[in-house]
């Protein structure tokens, strides 16, 4: 069987309406499911700043989908901010205070030794 550009192309199409509906079908806590960041401590604060931000923005893309389904689109900026986004990156000072404050204990350890 020869695969052609139509083949390709409904396969995709399928595949992401596919992913539409068990997306739409999920409740609002089950978008959880789609939070993919975990704080690593053997990267840098750096590297960790650039993934929370790579997977910030895809669970706001989902997340954003999802309200617009369920809530329509009207005041979608403030509702995706306020109620997935800023809990997620509260978090993520609490982290990234907790990581400096184990980095300079260790920086006075070894400055006294």
């Amino acid at each position: 069987m020869d695969i052609t550009e139509k083949n390709i192309r409904d396969v995709i199409t399928t595949l992401s309406l596919r992913f539409d509906d068990e997306l739409f079908q999920k409740t609002e806590a089950e978008l959880e499911e789609n939070w993919f960041f975990r704080w690593d401590d053997s990267i840098s604060l750096e590297e960790n700043t650039y993934r929370f931000y790579d997977m910030l923005e895809l669970y706001g893309s989902f997340c954003r989908r999802w309200e617009e389904r369920h809530n329509g689109s009207c005041c979608v900026v403030e509702r995706i901010r306020d109620k997935y986004l800023m809990p997620k990156i509260k978090k993520f000072v609490e982290q990234i205070t907790s990581a400096n404050a184990q980095k300079e204990i260790h920086e006075q350890k070894q400055s006294a030794s």
